[in-house]
């Protein structure tokens, strides 16, 4: 018996309501997060948990269906992967672009999978701590120096990272990717780190890294970021969260293809075999 569908023009419209659906939930979805700063910081550190791959309003669609969700595919991308999507699970709505078109897909957390196989945790462990701190050392503009007296963080006078010795790695990693943004920055626009845009951008930077790797974000990244929506024109808040994620993929895919980590994909070539 063959399947019954739908006319082509319904089907047309039908499409169309879901992407508009899509792209106002997106919106409205976006235009919350930057309103608060503990909701900005819990959405970058999520964001950069599901891989920083994942577009602003993607993300924050997912972020806002599961908050702690860590692992994003398609149920063919998860049965590629080697797991299944859990029967009557309910997939959420993706904005997807092929071949110029705009499409909505369906993706699903890990948490709404089964199978034998576990889906890799990226973690920088003490034991890479340092090497980390050496890869985000090359990506600096200048030096990083360890003292016990004057600033910390980016110091102009000394044009270096400044932290103290007895600051733990862990800490000192997570804040390096915004003091990078930072300095860049400064090597540009001398005095530009005193905005305070320019600090709530650095910081962002940060907890999207830390959310990717594990790390515990800095303790003053909510206050750093509260009022963030100040500084965004309305309507643009895509566009400042989506210059924040390239800054922060740069960053990561640097730290993550020097430590040797990597994370769960799907394999397409055994579509290739069948």
């Amino acid at each position: 018996m063959y399947e019954q569908r739908l006319p082509i023009e319904e089907w047309k419209a039908k499409k169309q309501a879901e992407l508009k659906e899509t792209i106002a939930a997106q919106k409205s979805a976006l235009q919350e997060v930057v309103q608060d700063g503990q909701r900005l910081a819990d959405y970058l550190y999520g964001r950069g948990r599901l891989g920083s791959h994942i577009t602003s309003g993607n993300a924050a669609l997912v972020l806002q269906t599961l908050p702690q969700a860590w692992a994003v595919l398609t149920a063919k991308g998860w049965d590629q992967f080697g797991r299944r999507v859990n029967k009557g699970a309910k997939g959420i709505p993706q904005l997807v672009r092929v071949n110029g078109y705009y499409n909505v897909n369906s993706i699903f957390d890990v948490s709404m999978t089964y199978g034998n196989k576990p889906y890799p945790i990226l973690e920088i462990k003490p034991e890479l701590m340092d090497k980390a701190i050496k890869e985000l050392e090359r990506l600096s503009p200048v030096n990083i120096v360890y003292q016990n007296e004057g600033v910390v963080g980016y110091d102009a006078e000394q044009r270096a990272l400044v932290f103290p010795p007895a600051m733990l790695k862990q800490e000192v990693l997570a804040r390096l990717p915004a003091e990078i943004v930072i300095a860049t920055a400064e090597q540009c626009e001398p005095g530009i780190a005193q905005e305070p845009y320019m600090r709530k951008t650095a910081m962002a930077v940060s907890v999207e890294f830390c959310g990717r790797f594990a790390l515990p974000m800095p303790d003053t990244a909510a206050a750093v970021l509260d009022r963030m929506s100040d500084h965004i024109p309305p309507g643009e808040e895509r566009k400042a969260l989506e210059e924040i994620r390239e800054m922060a993929v740069t960053i990561g895919d640097t730290v993550e293809k020097a430590l040797g980590l990597q994370r769960g994909q799907s394999a397409p070539q055994r579509d290739e075999a069948r």
